[in-house]
C-alpha cells in the first residue's frame, strides 16, 4: 500500500505587533542636536506606548527669545478619540521635557481609566438592586 502524500499546513507565527508612532521634534530659536531629538523621542515613546491606537506626536522645544534662559517643552499626543497636550517652561530643557512626560503620563492614566471603567459602569448598574434594567436586558428570576 502506498501511502497518501500528507499536505503540510502553513503555520503562522504569532508575533506581537509592534507599531511604532511617528514622533516629530521641532527646535524654534535653538540649535537642534541629534543628543535632545534622541531623549525626546525615547521619552515620549515610553509615554505613547502607554495609550493604545496612539496616531502620532509632536514634540516642539524652543527658547524664549527675549529671555534665552527660559525654555519651553511642548508635546502633543494624537489618541484614537483624545489630542493631549502638554506645555512646560524651565532654565534646563531637559528638565522641561521630563514635566511634560510627567503630565501627558497623568493625562493617560486618567483617560485609561475611564476606558476601562466605561463599560464596567453599565454592568453594574444593571445588577444593583431598585433600579431598571437597560432595554434589552433579560431578569430571570428563580
Amino acid at each position: 500500500m502506498k501511502k497518501s502524500p500528507v499536505k503540510k499546513r502553513a503555520v503562522k507565527k504569532k508575533t506581537v505587533k509592534k507599531t511604532s508612532v511617528p514622533i516629530a521634534v521641532t527646535f524654534r530659536q535653538i540649535a537642534p542636536t541629534d543628543a535632545l531629538r534622541a531623549y525626546a523621542e525615547k521619552k515620549l515613546r515610553n509615554v505613547a506606548r502607554l495609550l493604545p491606537g496612539t496616531v502620532d506626536a509632536h514634540v516642539i522645544l524652543s527658547a524664549n527669545k527675549k529671555h534665552r534662559h527660559r525654555q519651553s517643552a511642548e508635546m502633543i499626543l494624537h489618541g484614537p478619540h483624545s489630542v493631549l497636550m502638554a506645555v512646560t517652561e524651565t532654565e534646563d530643557l531637559y528638565a522641561a521635557i521630563d514635566l511634560a512626560v510627567e503630565k501627558l503620563e497623568r493625562q493617560v492614566r486618567r483617560i485609561r481609566g475611564r476606558v476601562i471603567e466605561a463599560p464596567r459602569r453599565g454592568a453594574t448598574r444593571a445588577r444593583r438592586p431598585g433600579t431598571r434594567a437597560p432595554a434589552g436586558a433579560s431578569t430571570a428570576e428563580a
